[in-house]
């Protein structure tokens, strides 16, 4: 079991989900981190270009320019920073903190296919929409990861939505006051084709993220599969010619028998995994929270 302060994470120890892709030192290096350090290198590069910034545009999703053949900016987009303020920092964190989560509960393949379906399909459909009124509606260039920071976090929220924030404010509230203001601010200055681009967008990562795992609970959310990645076996080297090891009459190592608290807090979690985390009692969040606590002093 993997336990935290503050809340608690429902990945196990070992499996894909505590695997990363490579090392960097002792740093992790998954999925949502390898975004991020593409995106901090993005931002090295904007500190350095010249003033136009034609390194970042020519990665930002351009409608116009992916019809023109330009189709790597469907992949590209979330990493082109066309600007820099306190909120893309900002941006930065939400996404690190809310990908790690869904990344340690479906695991670093799955996490990279609901970030690169959303992705490539965010910037397909805001295409299509865009394309036939261009000169109409005004179009800002989708780039930066935080639009898909924010759907991240609504994605979390729609997984744990009686989970507590800052102040005891339930999650459920707090995704809805985000949905709301961005359908404000596009409302307000007559970014439809932005509207519309987020409205699909929320459907895309709802469909992607109960395709790899997430949202099963959901079931008005369709469910679109996705192909399994099957690994190739390793070949078992052949045994040298030689001289047999014979077994003596001594004991194999004894494995440490479980504790009685992580016994109780693996049923719990064994129970959130097939039922949900709405599906424990008051008396059982409860334990858990007490067993987490207990299991972190040691």
């Amino acid at each position: 079991m993997t336990v935290v302060s503050g809340y608690f994470r429902f990945g196990r120890a070992g499996g894909e989900q505590s695997n990363p892709w490579f090392r960097i030192g002792s740093l992790d290096v998954g999925t949502t981190m390898l975004v991020v350090l593409l995106s901090i290198v993005s931002l090295v590069v904007f500190a350095v270009e010249p003033v136009g910034k034609p390194i970042q545009t020519a990665i930002a999703m351009v409608s116009d320019d992916v019809a023109h053949g330009q189709v790597w900016r469907l992949a590209t987009w979330p990493f082109a920073n066309l600007y820099f303020n306190f909120w893309v920092a900002i941006n930065l964190f939400f996404f690190w903190y809310f990908g790690t989560e869904l990344e340690r509960t479906v695991g670093r393949t799955k996490m990279a296919v609901l970030f690169f379906g959303t992705s490539i399909l965010t910037g397909l459909v805001g295409m299509l929409i865009d394309l036939p009124l261009t000169g109409t509606f005004q179009f800002g260039a989708l780039a930066g990861v935080g639009t898909l920071g924010l759907l991240l976090a609504l994605v979390f929220i729609a997984e744990y939505p009686h989970i507590r924030f800052f102040f005891g404010i339930p999650g459920w509230l707090i995704g809805a006051v985000l949905v709301g203001v961005q359908i404000i601010t596009f409302l307000g200055y007559r970014y439809l084709v932005d509207l519309y681009t987020f409205l699909c967008s929320l459907v895309i990562v709802a469909v992607m993220a109960r395709a790899v795992g997430l949202l099963a609970e959901r079931t008005w959310v369709p469910h679109v599969r996705v192909p399994a990645v099957r690994r190739r076996r390793r070949r078992r080297s052949q045994r040298p010619s030689g001289p047999t090891v014979v077994q003596g009459p001594w004991q194999p190592p004894v494995t440490p028998p479980v504790s009685r608290d992580q016994a109780a807090l693996d049923a719990l979690l064994d129970k959130i995994s097939e039922s949900g985390m709405d599906s424990l009692t008051d008396g059982e969040r409860e334990q858990l929270m007490i067993l987490r606590d207990r299991l972190r002093r040691r």
